[in-house]
This record gives C-alpha cells, sequence and structure tokens, in this order.
C-alpha cells in the first residue's frame, strides 16, 4: 500500500516538473498607463519566438493586483491564441528597490553604533559603583593614615570625574544615532510601497502551424493608482484675464513603476460600476408606528434613522489620502480626447509615475479664462472688502471639482476649492480680502425708540453704512446686509427704510450693487421696527 502511494506521488511531481519546462517564461515592459480616478488600465508590449505545436507562454513579473476578468491579450503572426489565464506567484517577488536596500543596512549599522555605545557607557557605570564600594571599605578599614586615606579620596575623586565624563559623551553619541535612525526608520516606512510582494503572471496557451516571430500587447485594470484634479488660479491684476492651470495628482502603488510610457488621464471610474438603475413599483403603505420595549425596537417597526442614513459606497480612502501628498511637479502638452462617456488627456510627451504611493503632480493645461473683478462686503459680519473674479465659459475646459491654488498680484492668496458639479453659468473666485476698501457701520442715532400702546412695545433700529475707496481706480463693490424676520404672528417687523436696497422679503436680505470712483465715499443706510408684547423680550438687533 506504501509503495503504490509512494508510486503515485513521484507520478504527480514528474508531471508537474514536465509541465513547468514546458512553459516559455517571457518578458514585457510597460508602454502605457490609462490612469482612471479610481484604478489604471495597464499596457505591456513583448516579442519572444513562438515554436511548432502547442506552446505556454508564461509573461512574468506583473502587478499581483492584476484585474483578472479584466485581462486581454492581443498580437501579431502567424499563430492561433487557445486560452489565456491568471495566476499568482508567490515564490517570485518584484524587484526590491535599492533605495529600500541601502537604508535598511544604514538603520542596521546604527543599531549595531547604538549597542556598542550602550555597552561602553554600562563599562563606566559598572566602573562608578565598583569606586564606590572600594572607597567605603577603604574608609572603614583601620591603621590608614591621614595622607594615605587622602590619596585614596583623591584618587577617586579623579576617577569618578573620568567615568561621569564619558559617561555623558556615549549619552550624546547615543542621542545622536538614536535620532538619525529615527530619522532613517520614518523615511522607510514612506517607502514601504516599494517593498518586496507576490507578483502575478499571465498565461498564454499558444497554437502555432510554424516557428515563427511574435509580438504581443497585453492590457489589464489595476486597483491601487488613480489621479485627482487640482488648478492653480493667478491673476496679474484686475482687468486681466485669469490663468487657469489644470493639474493632475497622479497615484501608483501597483507594484509596477510606470517609466516614460504613454500616460493618459481618464474621467471615468471603473470601480462604480455601469449597472443601470431600475424603478420596482412603489406602493403606499399605512405608517407603522414606531414601538420601544426595554430599548429595543419592534420587529416590522419603522426605523427612520436607517432611512436617513447614507448608502454605503466602496471605500476608496486610501487612494485619496494619499493623493493628499505631492512628490513633484511636471508641467507637459497633452490632447484632450473626446469619448462617448467620459474625457480623456492623453500627455503629449513619455512620463515616469514610480511605485511609490506617493502622488505625482503633472501639469495637464493651462487657459487663460476672461474675468470681471468686483468687491464684496458684509460689514456685520465682517468689515473688509474680499475681492473676487467672475468667471464665464469654463464649461468648455472639461474640468472636473477640485482644490484650487489662488494667486493674486504674484501673492499666495488662499485655497478655494471649484465646485463644478452644479449647473450654473457663472464661477466666482475670491481674491482674499483688499484693504485699499474701507467699510464702516454704526448705529443711527435718534432711531432707538421704544413706544409702548396698548400691551405693544414699539422698537426701531436704523444702522448707517460708510464705504470709502482708497484705491487709484474705480470699484464695483456688493454690499450685504440684512433686517430681521418675524418668528410668529405676535411680533410684527416692518422695513421702514430699505436706503435704496434690493430687498428679498423671503430671507431679509438687502444688498446695493455700488460703483464707486477712485477716492470715493458712498454713505447707505436703512431701518426697521419690532412691535411685540411688552412682557416678551426681544433681541432686534
Amino acid at each position: 500500500m506504501r509503495s503504490s502511494l509512494f508510486f503515485t506521488s513521484c507520478l504527480f511531481f514528474v508531471a508537474h516538473a514536465f509541465a513547468a519546462e514546458g512553459e516559455k517564461p517571457v518578458s514585457s515592459r510597460i508602454t502605457g498607463a490609462k490612469v482612471f480616478l479610481a484604478g489604471a488600465q495597464v499596457s505591456r508590449s513583448a516579442s519572444t519566438t513562438v515554436p511548432v505545436g502547442s506552446s505556454l507562454l508564461v509573461f512574468t513579473g506583473l502587478s499581483q493586483e492584476v484585474d483578472p476578468q479584466s485581462i486581454q491579450v492581443t498580437g501579431k503572426g502567424g499563430y492561433t491564441i487557445l486560452s489565456v489565464n491568471h495566476r499568482i506567484n508567490y515564490l517570485t517577488e518584484s524587484p526590491k528597490k535599492k533605495e529600500i536596500e541601502d537604508m535598511q543596512a544604514r538603520v542596521k549599522k546604527l543599531e549595531k553604533d547604538w549597542a556598542y555605545e550602550k555597552a561602553m557607557q554600562d563599562v563606566w557605570v559598572n566602573e562608578e559603583q565598583l569606586l564606590g564600594k572600594n572607597s567605603s571599605i577603604g574608609g572603614q578599614q583601620n591603621g590608614l593614615t591621614a595622607a594615605q586615606l587622602t590619596a585614596v579620596n583623591d584618587y577617586v575623586r579623579e576617577r569618578l570625574k573620568v567615568t561621569k565624563t564619558n559617561w555623558l559623551a556615549q549619552q550624546e553619541k547615543l542621542t545622536a544615532i538614536g535620532e538619525e535612525a529615527d530619522k532613517l526608520r520614518q523615511q522607510l516606512g514612506q517607502l514601504q510601497a516599494q517593498a518586496p510582494r507576490p507578483t502575478s503572471e499571465i498565461v498564454v496557451e499558444i497554437q502555432s502551424e510554424a516557428e515563427v516571430s511574435a509580438t504581443f500587447t497585453l492590457g489589464y485594470f489595476v486597483r491601487s493608482a488613480g489621479w485627482s484634479p487640482a488648478y492653480d488660479l493667478r491673476a496679474k491684476g484686475t482687468g486681466q484675464p485669469i490663468e487657469l492651470l489644470m493639474k493632475a495628482q497622479v497615484l501608483n502603488n501597483t507594484g509596477e513603476d510606470w517609466t516614460k510610457v504613454d500616460l493618459a488621464l481618464s474621467s471615468g471610474n471603473p470601480t462604480q460600476g455601469g449597472v443601470m438603475p431600475q424603478l420596482q413599483a412603489w406602493v403606499l403603505e399605512q405608517p407603522i408606528m414606531l414601538q420601544t420595549i426595554s430599548g429595543r425596537r419592534t420587529k416590522g417597526s419603522f426605523d427612520a434613522d436607517m432611512r436617513s442614513a447614507p448608502p454605503t459606497t466602496m471605500d476608496m480612502g486610501s487612494v485619496a489620502e494619499r493623493l493628499e501628498e505631492v512628490n513633484a511637479t511636471t508641467e507637459v502638452n497633452n490632447t484632450v480626447v473626446y469619448r462617448t462617456t467620459t474625457v480623456e488627456f492623453a500627455i503629449d510627451a513619455p512620463f515616469s509615475v514610480p511605485a511609490d504611493g506617493v502622488a505625482h503632480m503633472v501639469g495637464v493645461k493651462t487657459h487663460n479664462v476672461p474675468a470681471t473683478y468686483k468687491h464684496y462686503c458684509t460689514p456685520k459680519l465682517d468689515k473688509d472688502a474680499f475681492l473676487y473674479a467672475r468667471t464665464t465659459g469654463w464649461e468648455d475646459l472639461n474640468m472636473l471639482p477640485g482644490q484650487a491654488n489662488v494667486f493674486f498680484e504674484g501673492t499666495y492668496v488662499g485655497q478655494s476649492f471649484l465646485d463644478l458639479s452644479r449647473p450654473q453659468d457663472t464661477l466666482d473666485i475670491s481674491l482674499g480680502r483688499d484693504k485699499g476698501v474701507v467699510v464702516e457701520r454704526a448705529r443711527r442715532k435718534g432711531t432707538d425708540d421704544k413706544a409702548i400702546v396698548g400691551g405693544k412695545r414699539t422698537v426701531t433700529r436704523g444702522w448707517d453704512l460708510t464705504v470709502r475707496n482708497t484705491k487709484a481706480t474705480s470699484i464695483e463693490l456688493e454690499v450685504r446686509d440684512q433686517y430681521p424676520l418675524s418668528p410668529r404672528s405676535e411680533v410684527e417687523v416692518k422695513l421702514e427704510d430699505a436706503g435704496g436696497a434690493s430687498v428679498n422679503e423671503q430671507t431679509g436680505a438687502l444688498v446695493w450693487k455700488l460703483s464707486i470712483e477712485p477716492k470715493g465715499t458712498k454713505k447707505l443706510g436703512f431701518s426697521y421696527s419690532v412691535k411685540h408684547p411688552k412682557d416678551e423680550p426681544v433681541v432686534v438687533e
């Protein structure tokens, strides 16, 4: 029985070895990467000689994250592709980065140096303890003269100075070595994305009538990649167009370096799925009362909290977080390609994105956008006026929502967010505070009337606004303020004087649109009255 099992096992290993020998490894190189908002489509090319008959070609060294369902293999030559399969090779890992090897060696050497210095420090500690014991023994012995005792104490004192000095020197070395090792460990932690990992392989079965030279093109989808849009908005001055630079933060954490490849950025996201939703019949039902028994809802009760909770989505947080980190910036030419459902930005020059898990900045396209410059102020909340640019025609630029760095007159103003997901004709971009426009808001004198008629008290408030343009150019300024709205019927609010402002009775908003000449001043004002029960105090300002 044992002989039979041994013979069967031998046959199995012989057959496995024979099958492995029948496989022909083929190396390939990455030629292109189409990066989606989440994920990337990688293209590889390879060439080899196909023998006569049936053969297995194994394309090795691919990313572990290859999606088997997305694999495409095409080629040129007099052969037929019979089958395509995918497998993980846990025995062959991706090449270890030399930078990681060097850094690990440096950390190991520093750890060895730290251990040596610590041992030397312990030697000085032991000598100090030994001196303490010997000095106490010598002091307790009888028959020592004063001169001998003084000599012993002098010797112990000098040796203690030496041990303390050397201990402190060793401690300084330990601190320096520890700090350097910690820095290397932190840097090494950021490079762990380049650490060795298992690779995957694509096995292609080929049938050929003759030995031919063949070329292959491989395509597959990987998830640990993506890009997010970012923008630089530069306004050189009022009256000039805004220079808008669209950038892309490209992330590659697939385990494969993209070295001088044809890079394209797509607005698509294959991870969202493409199944069209279907409406089901909607039958109205009588709501069931929510009951609670011992802190638990009864079976079949209507859970309002669950209905208001947002739907769950695929977690792409790891990619989004890493996209916050920017490593390098390169502006290159590109070509916009319009697909049926997406927009692609094809980078015209070969581009490299290492698989380091860090977002790399690519300059995609620069546009000059016409803009009009206006000022805005809400003196009730902030007495500073803000300069903003209003742009139109941005919907033709194929932009996506993203963060924007704003520069005005060569100075960094701050960061904004271009929300392009809403349908709108104009886009307002804040350019920061303008100290050249001074706005004051003060309560109007003589309007603090508190007349009492019957059971009602009437309070009147008025506000005066002064706007000064200290600049050498005229400005267009929008001033916003408000008057209160009545919370209930017992309280009556009346706008006594709008001061020439546009009034929104639904929100109580007052809007003045002014054109102020250089060094000019404009005065505005409004007043309102509030009638309320005299025994119910109401805040009227």
